[in-house]
């Protein structure tokens, strides 16, 4: 199960459910068409996948998304926000991207 809620209010306002067998990460593929337009999404530290968040942000108009990065990831900061945040530019191949 992956929901998506609406922080102010704390209520789900899209869902997909599966076997427990599934992935998580083709779940939240299901939800990327509700997403809001001019919004930010935050995702868990699991939903790691440059093919997920590409697809997120490139499905609407100014859909931002925000999630810890791994300790291996590959990035650019763009724009230094304070100690440990930043603005930052992935890499991604046309592969990922796919």
């Amino acid at each position: 199960m992956v929901c998506q809620m609406e922080l102010t209010s704390h209520l789900l306002v899209s869902s997909a459910f599966a076997g427990y067998r599934s992935n998580e990460m083709k779940l939240a593929e299901q939800l990327i068409d509700s997403a809001p337009d001019h919004s930010l999404t935050l995702f868990d530290r699991g939903f790691y996948s440059l093919g997920l968040l590409h697809r997120w942000q490139q499905s609407g108009i100014q859909r931002h998304w925000l999630l810890p990065l791994r300790k291996d990831a590959r990035y650019e900061a763009a724009h230094r926000l304070g100690r440990q945040d930043a603005l930052v530019t992935l890499k991604t191949s046309p592969q990922t991207r796919k």
